[in-house]
């Protein structure tokens, strides 16, 4: 099944559906929710409803992890890798940079939460 670039795009209006950074058609990348690797038990892993427009970096880190592997294991513990780097705990000392817990909410989530809120 060819899939629709176009309409995954869309599908947040132009947003990583992880980050939520602005992406261009062309930069963006097809991920699959439930990846590949791990969808062996959906008929169909290609379906628009497991596809989400990907920015690279997102992309790269979630590879073939589950939605909860990459919350809990990359992004969740991301704060913590950051201020053990000797660069970023000067910043901190100098106000240059703030480093905040992470609410745990994809974009995705954010935006279908609204969605629900309006209807």
């Amino acid at each position: 099944m060819k899939i629709n670039r176009q309409a995954v795009y869309n599908k947040y209006s132009g947003h990583c559906a992880y980050c939520g950074k602005v992406i261009t058609l062309k930069e963006m990348q097809v991920d699959h929710i439930v990846p590949k690797a791990r969808g062996w038990k959906l008929s169909n892993v290609n379906d628009y409803s497991n596809l989400a427009s990907s920015c690279l970096s997102c992309n790269h880190y979630k590879r073939q992890h589950s939605l909860e592997g990459f919350r809990k294991h990359y992004i969740g513990k991301l704060h913590k890798r950051l201020a053990k780097l000797y660069i970023v705990r000067v910043a901190l000392d100098y106000k240059i940079v703030t480093l905040q817990k992470w609410d745990r909410r994809f974009y995705f989530e954010m935006v279908n939460s609204e969605t629900e809120q309006e209807r």
